[in-house]
């Protein structure tokens, strides 16, 4: 590759970078420091659990919460077996109240049977009060086939239909049937906003979507809507997804998603609403018997700062003592954290857009390819790099027109792959530096490193990604690939021999020594470990690393990445010091490239507001630093006083 084709490569990385830095700096950065105001909400049946401790009535019990900073209530949907619990609905088959027809019968059955004849095979539901027949006659109908009612006397209503209640998934006990207007009086009367949490149900088609959801427009104040199970009405059939869509962009209020709570459907519904959506975070009934008030306070205040979840949803803790206080304690303490991170409490922030401009997705692409072709120079120089560079751009920009998300993720990829692994190429040597050129050194892989970061940034910036309706690829690959490619490299730098295949040929035919074998297999095993430590389901975290993790955050504000400044950085700055002098050092060159491709995969989460990134990649190279000098110096002395010992 002639030197003008170099330079114009580096025009193009050039210019792309500035695009890049535009799209994250500008535009993300803009919209994500504005977007700062969290809402804390409560469980209505919870709270009406908790205040009955106190002798309160759920409304009084509310007017508490919402005096610490509450300012929402999750309804969820009731289902037929809650009313019968509380004594608002009797259930029996057809068999049953035939049988008790023969026997001693109260009035309402007499009558009910003049009026019809009772079938065998049939459910009867019996209602006492006209407000709760109004709340679930319509949602049976509308859900249900063959259901009738009647009206036996001027306070007893009777729903006739042939499903079984059954208390299993999928029967007439499970099915949504609204939420009762003696709940929403009492969130509306201690001035909170709903959160309706809709149940699915099978069997749903078009018409009874659109007449299900017709019945949730006229309740006033709503926030936002949930759903309660891990599919939404319509699945599996993908035709119903958009008349889903349609009727939610009805209600007029943003769609929740849940975070680790997978439900089928969810991200694409959230795509077709516009992106019309708010993250909610949780502690679970089952996570809080394991952990202390404080440690839940953390894990809120760690969504909300760094994880951008605007909506916080709190679950009692019931334990010995005045409950209600202790709760209402227990909501101080999250809204004072919320307020240490800079954050504030009260209505959630909807993100605003972030506009994706396909050109400058076109031109922050041209400077990942010409980042991969210097990293193809550098690993075998030839004309065909060239041919390489115009097929890729052949390919890249028709691809932005036929599938642009799909084109950003997969060039976002290529970019955490490539610069990691050119810089550590570009700049490792087999000579070592003294401490303040090795400093310099490091900062400058870090820095070129991070080039893959601003692209992948640029590229991923959007509403989707960072509402995680959409999400980075490869995230085990990223972080595999550059330490093939790095270790490949090296391993055949330092090899005899000319040319690929001689070098190649020299490391398969040399004899095998036994500390080389164990050091491949230490290395091996390290490899495994780190690969089952990243991405979504990585490994358990110990409760000690845990800990430690808590005193950084505690200390720094934001924790850098244990990996990073632990080992990957100081692995790195040391075989600077040193120089990689042969493939004995490929251990720390195993660790160094990790260090690095950790780096830059920490701006791999695009839900995480991009300050909160940079000031954990910041304090992770400070430390790195830090504790490599100390290694080094540490060595040093050993090595000066262990030549004094053995000279005498």
């Amino acid at each position: 590759m002639s030197k003008g084709w170099k330079y114009s490569l580096w025009a193009v990385l050039v210019v792309a970078v500035l695009a890049a830095a535009h799209v994250a700096f500008w535009q993300r950065y803009m919209v994500e420091k504005d977007f700062k105001q969290v809402e804390l909400a409560v469980n209505y049946d919870e709270i009406n659990n908790i205040a009955g401790y106190r002798g309160l009535t759920p409304g009084e019990g509310l007017k508490q919460f919402k005096n610490h900073g509450v300012t929402a209530v999750v309804l969820r949907e009731n289902v037929l077996s809650d009313l019968e619990v509380a004594g608002l609905l009797e259930i029996y088959s057809g068999q049953a109240l035939i049988d008790r027809q023969a026997k001693e019968s109260p009035a309402w059955l007499k009558e009910l049977s003049q009026e019809m004849v009772l079938k065998r095979d049939r459910t009867y539901l019996v209602f006492f009060q006209q407000e709760i027949y109004n709340q679930v006659f319509p949602h049976i109908k509308a859900k249900l086939n063959s259901v009738t009612s009647y009206q036996v006397d001027q306070g007893t209503y009777i729903i006739e239909t042939s499903l079984p209640y059954i208390n299993m998934r999928g029967t007439l006990a499970d099915i949504g049937i609204g939420f009762s207007k003696a709940s929403l009086r009492d969130v509306q009367d201690a001035g909170l906003r709903p959160i309706l949490q809709i149940r699915t149900w099978q069997g749903a088609t078009q018409h009874n979507m659109q007449q299900v959801f017709a019945l949730y427009r006229d309740i006033p104040g709503v926030a936002a809507v949930m759903f309660n199970d891990d599919t939404l009405p319509g699945d599996p059939d993908p035709a119903l997804l958009p008349i889903l869509a349609a009727e939610v962009r009805k209600l007029h209020v943003p769609l929740v998603k849940v975070e680790f709570f997978s439900q089928k459907g969810l991200d694409k519904l959230g795509v077709l609403l516009d992106k019309q959506v708010v993250r909610m975070h949780t502690v679970s009934q089952d996570e809080l018997k394991k952990s202390s008030p404080a440690e839940a306070v953390d894990r809120f205040g760690l969504a909300a700062a760094e994880r951008n979840h605007r909506l916080l949803y709190i679950r009692p803790y019931y334990s010995s003592g005045d409950v209600l206080q202790k709760n209402l304690d227990y909501v101080d303490g999250i809204e004072k954290r919320l307020v240490k991170e800079g954050l504030t409490v009260g209505p959630f922030d909807k993100l605003p857009p972030v506009p994706v401009n396909q050109n400058l997705v076109i031109l922050i692409g041209l400077g990942v390819i010409a980042g991969g072709l210097l990293l193809l120079e550098s690993l075998k120089p030839g004309k065909w790099v060239l041919g390489v560079g115009v097929v890729a751009v052949l390919v890249w920009v028709p691809l932005t027109y036929l599938d642009l998300s799909m084109a950003r993720k997969l060039m976002a990829l290529i970019a955490v792959i490539v610069f990691p692994s050119l810089s550590l190429i570009k700049n490792l040597q087999q000579e070592g530096r003294s401490p303040g050129a090795a400093v310099v050194a490091f900062l400058r892989i870090s820095l070129f490193s991070l080039l893959g970061a601003l692209f992948m940034v640029g590229l991923l910036a959007g509403a989707g990604f960072m509402l995680k309706l959409d999400q980075f690829i490869g995230v085990k690959v990223a972080h595999v690939v550059p330490l093939v490619i790095v270790m490949l490299f090296f391993s055949l730098f330092v090899t005899r021999g000319w040319g690929l295949q001689e070098k190649a040929k020299n490391i398969l035919t040399h004899p095998l020594q036994v500390g080389i074998a164990l050091a491949a297999g230490v290395m091996a095993v390290a490899i495994i470990i780190y690969v089952a430590r990243t991405g979504n389901e990585a490994m358990t975290v110990s409760g000690l690393e845990l800990k430690f993790r808590s005193l950084l955050d505690y200390l720094l504000g934001v924790r850098p990445r244990t990996k990073e400044f632990l080992l990957g950085h100081p692995a790195l700055l040391l075989i600077l010091l040193f120089g990689y002098r042969d493939n004995r050092f490929l251990p720390l060159l195993l660790l160094g490239t990790i260090g690095q491709a950790s780096l830059v995969n920490t701006f791999a989460h695009i839900h995480t507001p991009l300050i909160v990134s940079l000031l954990r990649a910041f304090h992770g190279i400070w430390l790195g630093i830090i504790i490599g000098l100390a290694v080094y110096f540490l060595i040093k002395l050993v090595v000066r006083y262990g030549r004094r010992y053995l000279h005498g």
